[in-house]
């Protein structure tokens, strides 16, 4: 009986002492883990108090403080500051108009996916400021900007593409054909036939029927006509604008 009372007693005392060591490692891990995300919340909330005393700044003027704020996140990789800093030398606040030291923060917060650089260089390219112009570039920077859901870079893109040079409308076919999404609003056939013309008028040659529910994207209205493109065959022609329904939200035409 002794022998059997002292197994029971090691086996008992065994467990509890593989107990305390398994709730001693799991508080040990547990406060590990607590300060690392503790640690990373505290960082993401100091950058968000760093971000808006620089905006703060800018709003009062006070440039310098707002650079010396943004200058030192940029250069460890933030992205909006990258950004932020590209906008000041872009424009000069506080700083000399550098629109090649603009070009050079917005690159790097561009590859970081930051949209709004996308779209910033965008317009760098379009108005050769601080690079020789080139619409080819300024399109492909609109178009990434709008892939990420950048509504002036889907403005922008959907003014350029609706003018009548080659190279708006070799990319505006291919967007219609593909990511025909990112231009914006559209609309639909709201009748089951829709015949669409080459001119605001009845009297125009017919470029396509369209059925029931096709999308198109709006351009302009000229005397109860719309000016569309017409998604899935990348063609642009004249539709009678009551044609097409106007899905709520959309933009005004012009």
């Amino acid at each position: 009986m002794f022998n059997i009372d002292l197994t029971l007693y090691r086996n008992s005392f065994m467990t509890q002492v593989y107990r305390s060591i398994l709730i001693f490692l799991f508080i040990l891990l547990s406060g590990s883990i607590c300060s690392v995300s503790a640690q990373f919340l505290t960082t993401l909330q100091q950058l968000e108090k760093l971000d808006s005393q620089a905006r703060n700044a800018m709003q009062q003027g006070n440039y310098a403080i707002a650079y010396c704020i943004w200058q030192p996140l940029a250069q460890h990789g933030n992205s909006s500051a990258q950004y932020n800093l590209g906008w000041m030398y872009h424009n000069g606040y506080g700083l000399s108009i550098d629109d090649e030291m603009a070009l050079n923060w917005w690159l790097k917060s561009a590859a970081s996916g930051d949209a709004n650089s996308h779209f910033a260089l965008g317009e760098l390219y379009a108005q050769g400021q601080g690079v020789e112009q080139d619409m080819s570039i300024s399109l492909g920077w609109y178009i990434s900007a709008a892939l990420k859901g950048h509504e002036p870079a889907q403005e922008t893109l959907l003014a350029l593409l609706s003018s009548n040079d080659s190279l708006s409308q070799n990319t505006f076919q291919q967007l219609l054909q593909t990511d025909w999404s990112i231009l914006g609003d559209t609309m639909q056939v709201n009748v089951d036939k829709a015949n669409t013309r080459r001119g605001p008028d009845k009297s125009y040659k017919i470029v396509s029927t369209l059925h029931k529910g096709h999308v198109v994207i709006p351009l302009r209205e000229q005397n109860g006509w719309t000016y569309i493109g017409i998604t899935g065959t990348g063609e642009t022609a004249w539709i009678f604008s009551q044609l097409i329904r106007q899905p709520a939200g959309i933009y005004p035409l012009k």
